[in-house]
């Protein structure tokens, strides 16, 4: 099998095409690599925007499509869910005269 390299941080997230970091379910679309060379540039390039980044390249498997083989270790939470109340407001509706 074909090896890629990921990029993951110190959350246990990995980093997506985007920029994003993400739990790893998706797989499609992670950031990853046949070169470890280029893994580390874009780290470093990472971590320049993030200085408080403990990231490391991670080397792992290619599956029969060609996406690593990562394991989701800390799932993202989904966003909460919408609610049908209206916001309150400070305003009263004006009167009829």
């Amino acid at each position: 099998m074909k090896q890629l390299f990921v990029i993951r941080n110190q959350n246990q997230h990995y980093l997506g095409r985007h920029h994003d970091w993400l739990d790893g379910s998706h797989r499609p679309a992670l950031f990853r690599t046949p070169y470890r060379d280029v893994a580390v540039n874009e780290l470093f390039e990472v971590n320049v925007k993030d200085f408080a980044l403990r990231g490391e390249i991670i080397a792992c498997e290619a599956d029969d499509k060609g996406y690593p083989a990562v394991e989701v270790l800390n799932p993202i939470p989904d966003a909460p869910p919408a609610t049908d109340e209206q916001p309150a407001t400070d305003e009263t509706p004006a009167a009829d005269s």
